[in-house]
């Protein structure tokens, strides 16, 4: 009754559109529209009412487009030396996910794969690549069934049946498992197929690049979602000769690096960073950056989801520290990565667009039907392949700066991440204390003697005896 009732009003809202308002009045134009035509209209009300939902690979084209037409964009991208690219990626999961958080990290690892390899790509590629165009017509390649064939296909029939009426129902039983009909099988004539015509074209090409990563840094990254919590992410990179030296010089510095107070921080970078958790969810990768006293340092940025959702608090802690050690690795990989890397890209595509016309016969009992099929079809395989691979032996001067744990502001995700820094400073004191090498001494306490347990529960601690300014 509700669907008569709407299709009606429906109608009547069709029939005003349609009639002249002289003949609006008339009740008989309401029986005129057809159930199609109300069926169709209603479909396309539906339609408009739906909400638009936003694409957010177009709005992280939309962020990287206003990066780089700010000023710290157009330093990067129209600077001479220096190479500037983007990269962008869907998150694989949904935020429903108890994964959507480490899903999230490994699409930044993603894109920035992507950015790499077009850095790769850029300092030399090989390309090896091939087009083919065929055009074949033959009509008297037209299949046919000779006596002998219809005889042995007749001569099969003869032996199927003969072999259900010994076994019975299993040899039906067994087509039914393979997914046949035995009806059909029984019922299914000869067939023979031939290619007529064909115009195709066809290209394969295969590029292949190999090169260093040294001194590839990220300096932005973007995120964009929907309403429906399809999220995307993108990373922009740069590499310069000029920033390849300051890579090298860390490396064989010794920590032995002046600082330029010119570009000194108005404050300290732990209280920089620490003051706004929530933005460090948005960051990813390593910076190069400079502390209060102008020393140029390292930071680098690591983080992971904890999955669990449950009430125990012992998995919420384990699972949280595990977490905090995926971030530690992914923290430690951005060293590796920025000091001594290589990249790989690979990627074989193909692509063939053709027309066919395909001649065939079929053959029931000892009819013969002859007919022709038209084709036409679009194929694309694409293989890709992109990697990095780093490794650093032995870097002093790197230590967690600090770690936080924070609430996803969108879904509620447990972010759990660390802030690790190489600072020169750091790195001398690490090699002093690496390289230490005891003095001798003449003389030693005298040994205390040893009391029992007085079965008493208590607290001690030491005496103040030493400041931070003995370190």
């Amino acid at each position: 009754m509700k669907k008569l009732i709407g299709k009606t009003l429906l109608a009547l809202a069709v029939a005003g559109c349609m009639a002249p308002l002289s003949y609006a009045q008339e009740a008989v134009e309401v029986q005129e529209v057809s159930e199609q035509e109300l069926d169709t209209t209603a479909a396309n009300i539906a339609q408009a009412a739906r909400p638009q939902v936003t694409d957010p690979g177009m709005e992280i084209e939309a962020l990287i487009e206003d990066f780089e037409a700010s000023p710290l964009g157009q330093s990067f991208r129209d600077r001479p030396g220096l190479f500037y690219t983007t990269a962008s990626t869907v998150v694989m999961a949904k935020p429903e996910s108890r994964d959507w958080g480490n899903a999230r990290v490994m699409a930044y690892k993603e894109a920035l794969l992507k950015a790499q390899a077009k850095y790769v790509e850029h300092l030399g590629v090989s390309v090896r690549t091939e087009s083919i165009n065929r055009l074949f017509d033959d009509k008297t390649q037209m299949p046919s069934f000779s006596e002998a064939d219809l005889r042995a296909s007749s001569k099969l029939g003869e032996l199927f049946d003969k072999a259900v009426a010994v076994v019975g129902g299993k040899l039906d039983g067994e087509l039914q498992e393979m997914g046949i009909d035995p009806a059909e099988f029984r019922a299914a004539p000869q067939e023979k197929r031939a290619k007529l015509f064909e115009r195709s074209v066809a290209e394969t090409t295969v590029t292949r690049a190999r090169q260093t990563l040294t001194g590839v840094i990220p300096v932005k990254t973007f995120e964009a979602h929907n309403e429906n919590g399809d999220h995307a992410v993108a990373v922009a990179i740069v590499a310069s000769s000029k920033f390849r030296q300051f890579v090298h010089d860390i490396a064989q510095s010794k920590g032995d690096i002046a600082p330029d107070p010119a570009k000194a921080s108005p404050q300290p970078l732990l209280q920089m960073l620490r003051g706004d958790k929530r933005a460090l969810i948005n960051e990813f990768g390593i910076r190069r950056m400079y502390d209060e006293q102008g020393y140029p340092v390292l930071i680098s940025f690591g983080q992971a989801s904890n999955p669990y959702r449950g009430d125990d608090y012992q998995q919420r802690a384990d699972n949280r520290e595990l977490s905090y050690a995926a971030a530690k690795a992914s923290s430690y990989a951005n060293f590796a990565y920025l000091f001594n890397a290589t990249g790989a890209s690979e990627q074989a595509t193909s692509q063939k667009m053709s027309r066919q016309t395909t001649g065939v016969v079929r053959a029931e009992g000892q009819s013969i039907t002859e007919s022709e099929e038209q084709t036409q079809e679009f194929i694309q395989t694409i293989d890709r392949e992109i990697s990095a691979r780093g490794s650093i032996s032995n870097l002093p001067g790197t230590r967690e700066l600090f770690r936080w744990s924070e609430k996803h502001p969108l879904y509620g995700h447990e972010i759990n991440g660390v802030v690790y820094i190489w600072h020169p400073l750091s790195e001398q004191n690490a090699r002093q204390l690496r390289d230490f090498k005891p003095a001798r001494t003449s003389s030693q306490g005298a040994q205390q003697p040893q009391n029992r347990s007085s079965g008493q529960a208590g607290t001690s601690q030491s005496r103040d005896l030493m400041s931070a300014d003995d370190f």
